[in-house]
């Protein structure tokens, strides 16, 4: 045979017409091998165009890769004679999923004989069937699955996407209940139905009479998936009766592949895969392993008693490959249910007495683990290696009794058949290997606490939950909430700034301007709600991340979230108490000034006095603030109110601040600011004659009437939102800023806009008035003594105005020194009495 080959430049068709032509011109050529299926349609052109499919010996062409224009070529107009496929569709999803497996579990397949995992080659010949038209174009457009439509181009795919729910997998497997080994296949083929989302009909049986009656029992089982029109099926090959239940399910073209057992049943019978450990091979591994781990003379399998073919199959790998390490080799047989019986048998064979130094013994089932442990404590001189892992070889391992204890990785036995029997139901591709292995799998250290966890729970996976709408405050609302916030405490801020600049003008001193700035500063308090208000969480324990239930641990966030609960009364009733504790403070000094000087006494109201009345407020609410943190604090609550129809797992729930007193406190709370508001508006009654620039009566009670209509029109409507947490926010946040910001204009504004009028000669012309009408007293006296039409009353009430007119130009700290210097005239007033006619007699005027 002489072989030739050319390359050719395909990224120019015309080159490559051009080379063809000439190459293939002469028809010297009996078989032309194609490297790329994209040079197919040239070349068969080029054949066709110099007539050497027409010869005695017509030249033949195959080509490497397929796709649809491939497919045509070879069945319809069959100028191609055959192309191989390599699977790529299997080399995409395979690795993907053998990947997740390692990256989630830790677990890998073992290599199998021929080195590798082939997903090619295969021939696809001009007389092959098995090829459709639907697997043609589907084979094209890369299988899509629902919901995806779309081809690999990203244009509306021409095959029809596979709907996985639909597709069935079953499974029948000799694993009853009471037998642990299998707990790991049964999770993890629950878990590969999940993760591939099919139907799994996979049922565990009872333990049985007898193996006869359990076998006959999964035949019926797998007949009856069969005949009910399963997509696949895995099962144990444990019993010829089981074989033979297959074969139908052949015959009714079921893809069926076993699992664990049944390796050689499996491939003579030809079924598509068995997933397990080769036992032989097994066997064979533990030679060499054992070899490389320590020295020994002979090497011992101990093999059960009864015979079991699996067991036999282990001790013969192992006899294999002892035998080509030139080490002498022995099977001894024992029983699994008499540990006297089986120290007699194997001490008879080896030597009662001795350390055994130079022997090496292979235990081939798990059975005989703990009797076998035994005998490594009286004779420490030997080696050991064991099929199957447990707690009990774990600490063997660590102990330095077992070098090694083998592995066949249950859980991938479990779960590779969920995803093979998936992507062949609608691809119809399959490994070239008829054995997956999935051991063995040498463990020569015990696992950490959380490898062992894992792996007794099965490797858990968290399920695909549900969307969950935890109705979370959007970002846009939160920062409208801190803009509110941002805006209230700068105009605070300016407030306190202008009256500091202007703390000598006379509208500012008469205005007592730390009385002002505590309202100011409680306007910032108040509004300062918005910032804990825009805090919010998730659950306030952590939640199993598979049931979604909760667990004992509290969230990360729960105290954060638990403190800006608090926060939110603290900072209202703080806040609004300090504002109209001030106001108030401020409106009694100015009153108790007043009255005395209606009644011509001299009063001294000091810091201490009026610091008095501001904690006179404060102190109550602080105490019940303090005593509702202690015994029933606000706590961060999330309550599910939807959840989903299938699984139960919640779908939407709403997260707010709950206590069980709640109410009590609240209430409480708003009786202590109804008093503060109450005693506001009978000072502000009292003081309603004042001038604007020692009294701001009327802008308080403006307030009030103000926080009363923004309560009317928000309280509704946050009643009404509740469930809605951007309304009740908004609004919320709404109230809070229009109150604080509200009182601010309305007590400030009015201190601004006087101060800018009072210009020079209105002063003057103020203080003009203010002489005139407070000196000089006596001649006032005597002007009523000599017209007898002033009376004492009115004279009295001069005094009062000219102690408020003095005021207007004076600090806070001096109004007591003028009320001392008002003393002179207000102390020598007599106690005039009236005669019946109501007039002032002029002899107490005349002693005056």
């Amino acid at each position: 045979m002489h072989v030739e080959w050319f390359e050719l430049n395909i990224s120019t068709p015309e080159s490559m017409s051009l080379r063809l032509n000439n190459e293939l011109g002469d028809c010297k050529y009996q078989f032309i091998l194609l490297g790329s299926s994209r040079m197919a349609a040239a070349t068969v052109k080029a054949v066709r165009a110099a007539g050497c499919h027409n010869k005695d010996v017509p030249t033949k062409v195959g080509t490497f890769d397929t796709s649809e224009e491939i497919f045509d070529l070879v069945f319809a107009t069959r100028q191609l004679e055959f192309a191989v496929d390599q699977y790529n569709h299997m080399q995409g999803w395979a690795p993907v999923h053998f990947a997740a497996l390692y990256v989630t579990t830790g677990i890998v397949l073992s290599s199998p004989p021929e080195g590798l995992y082939l997903s090619g080659p295969v021939l696809y010949t001009q007389g092959d069937t098995s090829v459709t038209d639907t697997l043609r174009t589907c084979a094209d457009a890369a299988f899509p699955v629902c919901p995806n439509t779309l081809g690999p181009d990203g244009n509306p795919s021409k095959c029809p996407c596979s709907d996985r729910s639909k597709i069935v997998i079953g499974g029948v497997v000799h694993g009853i209940t009471s037998d642990t080994f299998w707990d790991a296949v049964f999770a993890a083929a629950a878990q590969g139905a999940d993760d591939m989302g099919v139907d799994l009909r996979f049922d565990r049986f009872e333990p049985q009479e007898s193996n006869e009656i359990l076998f006959r029992k999964m035949s019926a089982k797998i007949l009856s998936l069969c005949q009910g029109g399963v997509d696949g099926l895995f099962v144990s090959l444990s019993d010829p009766v089981i074989v033979d239940a297959v074969k139908i399910c052949q015959e009714l073209n079921v893809p069926v592949m076993s699992i664990n057992a049944g390796f050689a049943e499996s491939k003579e019978i030809g079924l598509i895969h068995h997933v397990g450990m080769v036992e032989s091979n097994a066997g064979y591994q533990a030679g060499f392993k054992m070899a490389e781990l320590a020295t020994f003379d002979k090497a011992i399998c101990l093999n059960y008693e009864s015979g079991i073919a699996v067991v036999q199959q282990r001790c013969d790998g192992f006899k294999e490959a002892i035998g080509e390490l030139g080490i002498e080799y022995g099977e001894v047989r024992v029983p699994d249910d008499n540990e006297a019986r089986f120290k007699n048998i194997v001490e008879t064979e080896i030597g009662a007495t001795g350390d055994w130094s130079g022997y090496a013994i292979l235990i081939a089932g798990s059975p005989l683990i703990p009797p076998s442990l035994d005998l490594k404590k009286v004779h420490a001189g030997v080696v050991m290696g064991s099929f199957d892992t447990n707690d009990l070889t774990n600490e063997a391992i660590d102990n330095g009794d077992l070098l090694f204890a083998i592995d066949q990785q249950p859980y991938l036995q479990g779960y590779i058949p969920l995803p093979i029997l998936t992507h062949a139901a609608k691809t119809k591709q399959l490994f070239l290997n008829h054995a997956i292995e999935s051991g063995p799998s040498f463990v020569t250290s015990s696992p950490n606490e959380k490898l062992a966890n894992c792996v007794a729970g099965s490797f858990p996976v968290c399920p695909e939950h549900p969307h969950e709408d935890y109705n979370y405050i959007s970002d846009a609302l939160i920062i409208l909430g801190y803009v509110f916030f941002a805006i209230q405490a700068l105009a605070s801020l300016f407030a306190i700034a202008w009256m500091i600049y202007n703390r000598k003008a006379t509208v500012v001193r008469a205005s007592q301007p730390e009385f002002l700035s505590l309202v100011a500063i409680g306007c910032v308090i108040f509004a300062a709600t918005i910032l804990p208000l825009s805090v919010q969480g998730r659950y306030r324990f952590e939640r199993n991340a598979i049931t979604l239930q909760e667990t004992e641990t509290l969230s990360e966030d729960t105290q954060l979230v638990d403190a800006a609960c608090m926060a939110v009364p603290w900072l209202i009733c703080i806040g609004f108490v300090l504002i109209y504790s001030a106001l108030i403070a401020k409106l009694r000094r100015i009153h108790t000034i007043m009255v005395s000087s209606l009644s011509l006494k001299r009063i001294q109201v000091t810091r201490e006095k009026v610091l008095t009345t501001i904690l006179g407020f404060l102190l109550p609410i602080i105490a019940v603030l303090t005593s509702w943190t202690l015994i029933s604090p606000l706590r961060w609550e999330r309550t599910v109110t939807k959840t989903d129809f299938v699984t139960g797992f919640p779908t939407e729930s709403f997260g707010r601040c709950t206590s069980e007193h709640s109410a009590a406190f609240a209430s409480t709370s708003a009786c202590v600011i109804a008093l503060c508001l109450a005693y506001a508006l009978v000072l502000s009654y009292k003081t309603r004659k004042m001038p604007v620039e020692f009294s701001e009566s009327t802008y308080i009670a403006a307030s009030v009437i103000y926080f009363f209509q923004l309560l009317a029109l928000g309280v509704p409507i946050m009643i009404i939102a509740r469930e809605n947490t951007n309304s009740y926010y908004v609004v919320f946040s709404l109230i809070l800023f229009l109150v604080s910001f509200g009182i601010t204009l309305l007590i400030f504004t009015p201190k601004i806009i006087a101060h800018r009028n009072r210009t020079s000669e209105e002063v003057l012309r103020s203080n003009r008035n203010s002489r005139i009408s407070m000196v000089p007293q006596p001649l006032l006296l005597e002007e009523s003594h000599g017209h007898g039409s002033s009376s004492v009353a009115q004279i009295r009430e001069r005094a009062r105005m000219s102690t408020i007119l003095r005021l207007d130009t004076a600090s806070v700290g001096d109004e007591e020194r003028i009320l001392e210097r008002d003393g002179s005239v207000r102390k020598n007033l007599p106690h005039t009495s009236t005669d019946q006619g109501g007039s002032t007699s002029r002899e107490d005027n005349d002693q005056w």
